[in-house]
């Protein structure tokens, strides 16, 4: 009882504090003022996949992460919001690249949420369009979310675990 009063306190204070209902979608903030990054990333998803978010806010969130423009890329789910001015997937490594915790963390909010034919098109995206997965080459540490091509280091391994939880997920 103790620990679910806590989660329901803490699930009060992270929708208060990192929802921003006028975007509708959660921002990091600075610690020194509070005042919200208004960065587009995985930090707006991630409640989803909590489980904290109200079905308003989720729906909110989805419709970001739909828009081709920002997130609905090729390879799904980019860390950065692909029409921010400093997305660059190749040549930042939190700019852009789609990780696959950060993947798997999206597509199974989406699915928490009964956003079902946008997680299953994500996930359909994410292994048609990711370079490698259908051949017989290593599973690469992220992808460039426009082209699809393999970023960083080769046969990384928790990449290639989530890829497992993705298949025995969905």
């Amino acid at each position: 009882k103790k620990w679910s009063i806590k989660a329901t306190t803490l699930r009060d204070k992270i929708n208060q504090r990192f929802y921003d209902s006028e975007n509708g979608y959660y921002y990091d903030r600075l610690i020194s003022s509070m005042d919200p990054i208004k960065v587009e990333g995985p930090e707006g998803w991630i409640p989803l996949w909590a489980g904290i978010a109200d079905t308003l806010m989720a729906s909110s969130v989805k419709s970001i992460m739909a828009d081709s423009a920002k997130f609905n890329t090729k390879v799904p789910l980019p860390t950065l919001a692909a029409d921010h001015p400093k997305f660059n997937p190749k040549n930042g490594y939190w700019r852009g690249p789609v990780w696959l915790d950060q993947f798997y963390f999206g597509v199974n909010g989406l699915k928490r949420y009964g956003h079902t034919d946008l997680c299953n098109d994500m996930i359909y995206k994410f292994y048609n369009s990711a370079e490698g997965l259908f051949a017989d080459k290593p599973i690469y540490e992220n992808y460039h979310p426009i082209t699809g091509a393999a970023l960083n280091a080769p046969n990384f391994s928790w990449s290639a675990a989530h890829i497992l939880m993705l298949l025995n997920d969905f």
